[in-house]
């Protein structure tokens, strides 16, 4: 199962990644340039960038990413500015990432459409709670293949904070999982729900 978590996981026991999970929600990002900072580095879009390598694919849900990294930045500080971001102070992003373990990967015919697939439908249910969401599909050797999330603190319907918890976070991976699987079956061709491999044998429903 992918396991949606902090930014930075390498191959830790269950422990750790509980652990971890805990830990990531930390970083606050309530910095001014949280909202820049974060994108590029989702979109390895950096300044003097040396690891663009690690792109597989971007886009977004509620920002046009069909232009310009900074467009989508620009939209992002726009919901954030009319509804007083500033005066208000707190956090301005959240990051969260789903691990992908080989076989999940294998399991999408090691394709970079169908990873993007991935990531636009795990963005929509962000998008549904009313916050833009920008995705990054990265693949390095020591972490494999994973998907960052950044995503707007603020409500772009009515203008709330977004607040979450470990159990919501929880929630959110089973949904992610089941949009992952619904690409794999597709990906593969299969009409039935397959039966994937982890540590035991899991029967996932379409």
């Amino acid at each position: 199962m992918a396991i949606l978590g902090m930014p930075s996981r390498n191959r830790e026991t269950k422990e750790q990644i509980v652990e971890n999970a805990v830990h990531y929600k930390k970083k606050n990002y309530t910095n001014l340039d949280a909202v820049e900072n974060l994108i590029h580095y989702v979109t390895r879009t950096r300044k003097n960038e040396d690891r663009a390598g690690d792109l597989i694919a971007y886009g977004a849900v509620g920002a046009d990413y069909f232009h310009t990294v900074d467009d989508m930045i620009q939209q992002f500080l726009y919901v954030q500015n009319v509804n007083g971001i500033n005066s208000r102070g707190g956090r301005r992003m959240y990051h969260e990432v789903l691990n992908l373990l080989d076989w999940e990967v294998e399991r999408l015919a090691n394709s970079p459409e169908w990873l993007w697939n991935v990531g636009m439908g795990c963005s929509q249910v962000y998008y549904q709670m009313g916050h833009q969401a920008v995705f990054g599909v990265h693949w390095e050797p020591e972490k494999r293949c994973h998907i960052h999330f950044a995503v707007n603190s603020i409500n772009f319907i009515d203008g709330r904070k977004w607040h979450t918890s470990m159990p919501e976070i929880k929630g959110r991976e089973a949904v992610f999982n089941e949009i992952l699987c619904r690409c794999q079956i597709m990906a593969t061709g299969a009409i039935e729900p397959l039966i994937f491999l982890n540590e035991s044998k899991v029967s996932v429903d379409a």
